[in-house]
């Protein structure tokens, strides 16, 4: 019996679209770990990653420990905010990688951003950086070909990518080029032989864009404008938007009422930084189905980015009332623009419900105390909040730290004092039990 898409398409949707917000993160948290990895693997002579200075200069001193370190906590700090969608401070950090001597590991992770972000001429000098490490890497292959593809350059990505074709990164980028051509069969072949290669995140990914051909295989009766956004839900989950966008801009053009097409498209113009375009077509998804927390949530960041925080906040509650996951993100969102809009208690709401939350982290209870402490009327819960934590991480010295700063904000030197005594004795030199103590000692003898 023939299924008529008007049953199947809705629910096929809202399984797949769910995974869309899970996508972004998959990739990056992929992305973070192939980095981390990289850092840390011993290179030939037992060198560390941060052996090569960003030179050409083969006279440039090695860079010292002091330098290495701070290379390395750039690189994860920019994979933080990575990881929560804020790409120009994660560029920025990047750089500064790049700049105390990170080495390949921070060029690969500035390009990758620099093509998230279109900055094409940048990430073209970036790459170049990088073939000074290693002219005949994979990355620099993979890169190259990336750049190529993105700018719209499809016969130069399919050459750059032709030459390297026993890797698996040429086959998923093979396969790339065969999918913005619609050369489908193409493109199954390629993506088969990248799954079967040994680097994860490539596996990981081949296998996400097949997963859209075999569930458009289910139906066949099928329309070339499902697959599309089949395809383009799978290449924004792999972080492709571009082929995906000229993919959608054909598939609303031919149905303008397709709410999962308008959703994809959204998404992907606003990781790729094409804002008003993103709210346009949040705004046409939110017009056909005004219930749906990912478009509300997709939505309030896009306001966000605009600079507009009230609407942010609005669509963020919208979404939340509407069961959007991961939970979690959302209301640390909607309490940092509460913050921006001078709301402190609706601020103070979302970080109490995140401790409160059953797989909630001390720094969930950091954010509500140290909020708290500087109002009037919740100093006292503050502290009932740091004890709360005490009892989960009794021997912490951090744990103890909140709540030394806790009893002070409440008006208990004494307590103070006490709980900062042995976060002490745990941790002599953490910064934070020193910067509380000196604020105890001040409060108490006025020095």
């Amino acid at each position: 019996m023939k299924i008529s898409p008007r049953i199947y398409l809705p629910a096929l949707f809202g399984l797949l679209l769910a995974t869309l917000i899970g996508g972004l993160f998959l990739w990056q948290i992929h992305s973070s770990v192939s980095t981390i990895e990289s850092a840390f693997r011993v290179q030939s002579g037992g060198a560390s990653f941060l052996k090569k200075l960003i030179t050409s200069d083969s006279k440039q001193s090695e860079p010292d420990s002091a330098s290495q370190s701070e290379a390395l906590l750039k690189l994860r700090q920019g994979e933080i905010f990575e990881l929560k969608g804020g790409w120009k401070q994660a560029e920025d950090l990047y750089t500064q990688s790049v700049a105390a001597g990170g080495g390949a590991p921070a060029l690969r992770k500035l390009a990758a951003m620099q093509l998230q972000r279109r900055e094409y001429d940048a990430a073209r000098q970036t790459i170049d950086r990088l073939k000074e490490e290693n002219r005949d890497s994979e990355d620099v292959m993979l890169l190259s070909g990336l750049l190529a593809l993105r700018s719209g350059d499809l016969s130069g990505a399919e050459s750059i990518f032709s030459r390297r074709g026993d890797s698996a990164k040429a086959h998923y980028g093979l396969a790339l080029v065969a999918i913005a051509r619609s050369d489908h069969e193409l493109a199954k072949k390629e993506l088969a032989l990248a799954s079967q290669g040994s680097d994860p995140t490539i596996r990981s990914f081949a296998s996400t864009l097949l997963q859209a051909y075999s569930e458009f295989a289910l139906f066949p009766e099928g329309q070339d404008i499902h697959l599309k956004t089949l395809l383009s839900r799978s290449l924004a989950q792999v972080n492709e938007c571009e082929p995906a966008l000229e993919m959608l801009r054909a598939v609303v053009a031919a149905q303008s009422r397709y709410r999962d097409a308008w959703i994809v498209k959204g998404y992907c113009e606003f990781t790729s930084e094409r804002l008003k375009d993103a709210l346009a077509s949040l705004e046409q998804a939110y017009a056909l189905d005004p219930e749906k927390p990912e478009i509300q949530y997709f939505l309030a960041r896009t306001h966000a980015a605009l600079g507009d925080p009230q609407n942010a906040v609005t669509f963020l509650q919208y979404a939340l009332l509407n069961g959007f996951t991961p939970e979690k993100d959302a209301r640390e969102l909607l309490a940092e623009y509460a913050q921006e809009l001078g709301n402190t208690e609706l601020a103070l709401e979302q970080y109490k419900l995140l401790a409160d939350a059953k797989d909630s982290e001390l720094v969930d209870f950091q954010r509500y105390v140290d909020l708290a402490i500087g109002t009037q009327d919740h100093a006292l819960d503050a502290l009932a909040s740091a004890k709360t934590a005490l009892t989960r991480w009794p021997d912490d010295a951090a744990t103890l730290t909140l709540v030394a700063k806790a009893s002070l904000a409440a008006g208990l030197p004494e307590d103070a004092q006490k709980y900062i005594g042995t976060a002490l004795r745990i941790d002599p030199k953490n910064p934070n039990a020193l910067e509380v103590e000196a604020a105890i000692r001040k409060a108490t003898t006025g020095k």
